[in-house]
């Protein structure tokens, strides 16, 4: 087959994406060049909007362009510096779904996503103590902050023996409620302790949420970021709902211009659309579940824009959105409000003086936070911001308590005891500052010695704040990926395979937050056992596929 036959034969959005990088790799298109936007490249090229955002998204993937929110996309700074090509990897989906595998991407049918039973498997070796720590996304633990709250602890612990049976109650210890509020108020976030509701982490947050939505709505379309955290798809697919794959970018979080474009397409205005198999295209979601802050696995943010965009876009669609803001605490940019914020903002002003949440064009909204991602996973301590009227919503505070109190009666009183104490002294809140300043030095070091040392075989996007970092491997196909991961778990090192994530491409999430900033042999041990094993891995696979 000829080479032009060969390029006739490809979809038109990788003819495009092909066009693209041929266009960088020569230099016709520079560094921090402009692309055309979506719709103009569409008009230009006679594709759909669907087949230049594939194309789009798969030149981002691979490191060659990156989005700028609000202004487009551009050529990334050096495409010297650039890793090839990711390989177009069609994996294999769990029964009755299909798997979208561009990010970025506005697929032909509607993409399910589901969690596999990998995925315990995984998450059994990044908690495995023999193994080093680079899997689980744990903070670090040997913290001044946490030394103290386990003295708290011990000291309210000694007299629990006094009331052996009680439990702090929903909505939770009220000490440790106005704590966190008022932690929140003084960082930016005006909260009052009645609209918190305490619970054992983010993740029975949201089963909290998502099963009370099944019961009051039954099963729901609940659109998710892909890549996006597995624990989320597993909370979906434990309570009956049906998880929307959403794309979402590294540098840029949830990509909000193409959910626009899929909650508003119309068949008759797009060709890709009308030769769809799906009779009912146009994406119609009963609840979001959006990141704005450190998404996890990529690291991106949304920018001030895009959370507003997002704010119009679900309440003119009727979308309820779930705010996870686990990481946010973290980030390095503690500036963009959180959604929360501007919808109370936004209620407070025009909306408030009209008198309902539907007349101030605001959605449905609840907030979750967790200290398992700021402080430590073992407090089993998180809060669901709850932001609906009881009379108004399933999702009110009464409503909650009662689906609280049912799933898990209540909580260790001498726990919340210590935790208030900790978090109305001010540590708390030191600690936080402290922190974002520790991982930003771990994950930057993470990052040079990667770089220095594989070179162009790594895509090593910026995070936004925590301590995750997404090392993309776009050589790998996804058998290869899943060789490496299993490699790596020989070798001692505990990491999580992108596949988990429904990442598009190959890549590996890393945990800086483990990796000590102090010029000491056991780090630098650790970080030289990681590269050590990739470059040998890296080399015997693709050695091994030519």
């Amino acid at each position: 087959m000829s080479e032009s036959q060969h390029y006739r034969q490809q979809p038109r959005y990788q003819q495009l994406a092909e066009n693209l990088r041929d266009q960088i790799h020569d230099g016709d298109l520079i560094a921090g060049q402009r692309l055309p936007s979506l719709r103009r490249q569409a008009a230009q090229t006679g594709l759909g909007l669907n087949s230049v955002i594939r194309a789009y998204g798969e030149l981002e993937a691979a490191g060659l362009i990156i989005a700028h929110p609000r202004t487009g996309y551009r050529v990334a700074q050096s495409d010297k510096n650039a890793p090839p090509a990711p390989q177009h990897v069609t994996r294999t989906s769990p029964a009755n779904t299909t798997q979208s595998d561009v990010k970025g991407s506005i697929p032909n049918t509607v993409s399910t996503l589901t969690i596999s039973d990998p995925a315990w498997q995984a998450m059994a070796h990044a908690s495995d103590p023999t193994l080093a720590p680079l899997g689980a996304a744990h903070p670090e633990l040997d913290a001044p902050a946490v030394r103290r709250l386990y003295r708290l602890a011990r000291q309210h612990l000694s007299h629990h023996d006094e009331h052996p049976s009680a439990y702090a109650l929903p909505p939770g210890s009220s000490a440790l409620r106005e704590a966190i509020a008022h932690h929140l108020t003084t960082s930016g976030h005006p909260c009052h302790s009645d609209a918190l509701l305490i619970c054992q982490g983010a993740q029975q947050g949201m089963s909290l949420i998502l099963g009370q939505l099944r019961a009051h709505h039954g099963r729901c379309r609940i659109g998710v970021e892909a890549p996006g955290y597995f624990g989320v798809l597993a909370a979906i697919e434990a309570n009956g709902h049906q998880a929307i794959a959403l794309p979402t970018h590294a540098h840029s979080g949830l990509d909000v211009e193409a959910l626009a474009l899929m909650l508003d397409s119309d068949r008759s205005a797009s060709p890709l659309l009308e030769a769809a198999s799906c009779d009912n295209f146009r994406l119609t979601l009963d609840a979001l579940i959006v990141t704005p802050d450190g998404h996890n696995p990529l690291g991106g943010q949304l920018s001030l824009a895009d959370r507003q965009h997002l704010l119009s876009l679900a309440a003119r669609h009727g979308i309820m959105l779930i705010e996870n803001a686990t990481f946010a605490e973290l980030s390095f940019d503690t500036r963009r409000p959180w959604l929360t914020d501007l919808k109370q903002h936004h209620s407070s002003g025009a909306g408030a003086e009209r008198g309902t949440e539907t007349e101030s064009g605001m959605p449905a909204l609840i907030t979750l936070c967790s200290l398992s991602k700021t402080l430590d996973p073992r407090t089993r301590c998180g809060w669901l911001w709850l932001s609906e009227p009881d009379d108004a919503s399933p999702l009110g505070m009464q409503r909650m308590i009662r689906a609280r109190w049912a799933s898990g009666m209540g909580d260790m009183p001498w726990m919340h005891a210590a935790l208030s104490e900790l978090i109305a002294s001010g540590d708390y809140g030191r600690h936080v500052h402290r922190m974002r300043r520790c991982y930003a030095r771990r994950l930057e070091m993470l990052r040079e010695h990667l770089r220095s040392e594989l070179g162009e075989q790594v895509w090593l996007p910026p995070a936004s704040g925590g301590y995750l970092q997404w090392c993309g491997l776009p050589g790998l196909t996804a058998e290869q990926l899943e060789q490496l991961y299993h490699t790596l778990l020989l070798a001692g090192i505990a990491t999580l395979p992108g596949s988990l994530f429904n990442a598009s491409s190959a890549g590996l999430r890393l945990n800086a937050a483990q990796l000590d900033d102090r010029p000491s042999a056991e780090r630098k041990g650790t970080l030289q056992r990681l590269t050590t094993h990739l470059k040998y891995a890296l080399s015997h696979l693709t050695l091994s596929d030519t």
